[in-house]
């Protein structure tokens, strides 16, 4: 039986050493260790540095409608990872998957988890507890009555998730303060996720959202209290011009909301070699600007240009190779590595800070 690390050994060959560094994969493979190995063909994604720092972090998805909710219930992951670090998190993710995965629970409306490994890129962590972030999509709406149901559902089953994976620790403050994330968000933007950042002590509730452009986006920014939100405006617009898809990212905690502001930049990606072009543009922007180093930009596209690897049966895991094999010719058969989506992170009198994500899967 394969187990997930042994996923991820074929396309480490592919990150370059100054994109990641060895010793960094290293931990990866450590950290990942109890997943179950059904995860382990994608995606998942390295949260790498774009500053002279050869560091990531590490995520990787799991979805109901491939059965991962019932997967991740499974005692045996929460208790080995329990016993050998010594900590409550996973019993805790076990617990949120066994309520994911009932029917009569008000998360069976989740369709898709990030479980996201502090490693090497963010650190001072303690334990290899992952943060969950957790999809439930809440729409602001034109019409109040609708509106309203959507909002109360949405905040049972927020709440209800959250309470389960922090052991109860979120207060009424930021339940508040979520709530009226929802009431201020603007007609026709999106609550994606919301993570609950269990992997560092005292972690703030994140929620990410879509659907905004620029202009809403300050707006909403400035309902919520922070009113010189983002110290780099120009910088950030002069991003935005280059992204197709701007998602914010906010951490919420019993002080309000922090001055900590992510941007999610995406590309529509028409095709391989256009979506390197595309981030080229991007990327070379951001080192013009101080934000990305040129060897860092330079070893993210060459990863990038690798993303398609033909089938190999030397460094398949064997469980892939028989999913493969009885597929047939509509099986598994390479390698995919490509930019998903690069963060910039806005913090009051700091310099901007830029983090790329990179996807990897097996695909057919």
């Amino acid at each position: 039986m394969s187990t997930y690390p042994e996923h991820l050994l074929p396309f480490l060959p592919f990150i370059p050493s100054d994109l990641i560094s060895a010793e960094c994969l290293r931990k990866i493979l450590s950290v990942t260790q109890g997943l179950p190995a059904a995860l382990g063909v994608g995606p998942f994604m390295f949260e790498c540095s774009l500053d002279d720092r050869p560091t990531a972090d590490f995520s990787v998805a799991a979805f109901a409608s491939r059965g991962d909710h019932v997967t991740l219930s499974k005692p045996n992951l929460a208790e080995i990872e329990a016993a050998r670090f010594g900590n409550p998190g996973w019993s805790q993710i076990l617990q949120f998957a066994n309520s994911w995965s009932s029917v009569s629970s008000a998360l069976n409306a989740v369709e898709e988890i990030w479980l996201e490994f502090d490693v090497c890129l963010t650190m001072g962590t303690p334990d290899n507890t992952p943060s969950v972030f957790f999809r439930l999509e809440y729409q602001s709406g034109q019409e109040n009555e609708l509106r309203g149901r959507s909002y109360q559902e949405y905040l049972h089953a927020a709440k209800d998730g959250l309470d389960i994976l922090t052991g109860g620790a979120i207060s009424s403050e930021t339940l508040s303060l979520l709530a009226e994330c929802l009431s201020s968000l603007p007609v026709g933007g999106r609550i994606l996720f919301l993570g609950a950042m269990i992997s560092r002590a005292g972690g703030p509730v994140r929620v990410v959202a879509s659907r905004l452009d620029l202009k809403d986006l300050i707006q909403y920014l400035r309902r919520l209290g922070l009113r010189e939100t983002i110290g780099q405006l120009a910088l950030i617009a002069e991003i935005s011009d280059l992204t197709d898809h701007l998602w914010l990212a906010i951490d919420l905690d019993e002080k309000g909301v922090t001055p900590r502001i992510g941007f999610d930049c995406y590309r529509e990606n028409a095709s391989p070699s256009e979506g390197t072009r595309q981030w080229e543009d991007f990327l070379s922007l951001l080192v013009e600007k101080g934000v990305c180093t040129d060897h860092k930009r330079t070893a993210l596209l060459r990863a990038a240009d690798l993303s398609v690897r033909e089938f190999d049966e030397i460094t398949w895991p064997q469980s892939v190779l028989k999913i493969a094999k009885l597929l047939g010719p509509t099986g598994f058969d390479r390698l995919d590595l490509s930019i998903h989506h690069i963060k910039v992170i806005d913090r009051p009198n700091l310099p901007l800070e830029a983090k790329a994500y990179l996807c990897g899967s097996y695909k057919w």
